[in-house]
């Protein structure tokens, strides 16, 4: 979210054809209860009382011709304001699917009610910003959000994601990757949306057939305590690399090192790494879910959610048959360049002037 708000208020500013005054506020951290101690509940009473509470009522001061809440996740700030005069972006609807058993997944059912409560808030926007066309559909079939107030604008990709043959070597030095090394990457939070069991048996699978040392390079959080138990069971924790949380120079140095990445995701409303790896020239084999299928069109090879014989051989595919690899990286190099952050600023001032008149 942080990503989206900075790249759209940049693009925004520099459309030749934006003539209006931008302000980009965020909500200010501030300690409660946990000035009292350590407890890590404290903190989490904390940032709850910021969000439903101490953040709210600040904006209701505020004034603007247009108010727009990058986060569906605070939706509920629309009534601290003028709903006729708001825009709320929604990013995905993760919790609510898993709540609903769509996506085979738990939500504590907490969450799931606030969630529910929260986007319950976007009917009442004047417009309602969807990052995909697949999180469009969701919101027309699970939220009372009319069909006339949503309005696709999809993400754009940073210039930064871009080819560097030269980056590959080094990162790879960095890591300590022997050269010949096969390298498959997971860009991933702990979410268990993000398929990652799935990813772990096709990894076994496809390292014990094609015949040349191969590393699965994990970018994000560490795996979980069972999923780190499943690595074990499968004899793949040596051939694992996590990287952690890295900035985005090293991220483009990653993708250009890698043979593919691998995205088995369950859902999502977007697609962020399918498509700043096909910026950087990177092969990609993803789960056929809507918004990635949506993003990566004919340029990544997409296969059923959950088949790990499927991701497998599609995988071996990729790093077996340097004319197929070649051919998906070339396709997404082109269907990258149809997503800028000058598209995404041109189509949210749209939004903008609608609501301006």
């Amino acid at each position: 979210m942080t990503r989206y708000a900075g790249e759209l208020y940049a693009a925004l500013q520099a459309l030749p054809t934006w003539r209006r005054s931008l302000a980009l506020e965020q909500p200010r951290a501030a300690r409660y209860l946990s000035r009292a101690g350590g407890d890590p509940s404290l903190g989490r009473f904390d940032r709850a009382w910021q969000r439903y509470i101490t953040y709210p009522r600040a904006l209701r001061s505020r004034r603007a011709a247009v108010f727009h809440i990058l986060d569906h996740g605070y939706a509920h700030l629309v009534r601290s304001l003028d709903p006729d005069r708001a825009v709320i972006t929604c990013h995905d609807l993760v919790p609510l699917l898993a709540s609903e058993g769509v996506i085979p997944m738990t939500v504590s059912p907490l969450l799931a009610r606030t969630f529910r409560w929260r986007l319950a808030h976007l009917s009442r926007a004047r417009a309602v910003i969807a990052i995909s066309r697949a999180t469009a559909s969701t919101l027309q079939q699970y939220t009372r959000v009319r069909p006339e107030r949503i309005i696709v604008v999809p993400l754009g990709v940073s210039s930064s994601f871009r080819r560097m043959p030269d980056a590959a070597s080094a990162v790879r030095g960095s890591a300590g990757l022997p050269p010949g090394t096969s390298i498959v990457l997971q860009i991933a939070t702990g979410g268990r949306y993000k398929n990652t069991a799935t990813l772990l048996e096709a990894f076994a699978r496809v390292r014990m057939r094609v015949g040349r040392a191969l590393t699965l390079v994990r970018v994000g959080a560490p795996l979980r305590e069972d999923e780190a138990a499943l690595a074990s069971t499968l004899g793949v924790s040596a051939a694992i690399h996590h990287t952690g949380t890295i900035d985005d120079n090293t991220l483009v140095g990653w993708y250009n090192a890698a043979d593919v990445l691998a995205f088995p995701s369950l859902w999502e409303g977007f697609g962020w790494p399918p498509l700043e790896a096909m910026a950087c020239g990177t092969p990609v084999v993803a789960s056929d879910i809507p918004a990635v299928a949506e993003v990566t069109g004919d340029a990544g090879l997409l296969v059923p959610v959950a088949d790990p014989a499927a991701l497998a051989e599609a995988l071996e595919r990729v790093l077996t048959d340097p004319a197929l690899a070649a051919s998906l990286g070339a396709k997404g190099l082109e269907r990258a360049r149809e997503y800028t952050w000058a598209r995404t600023a041109s189509g949210t001032a749209a939004v903008y002037d609608q609501i301006l008149g």
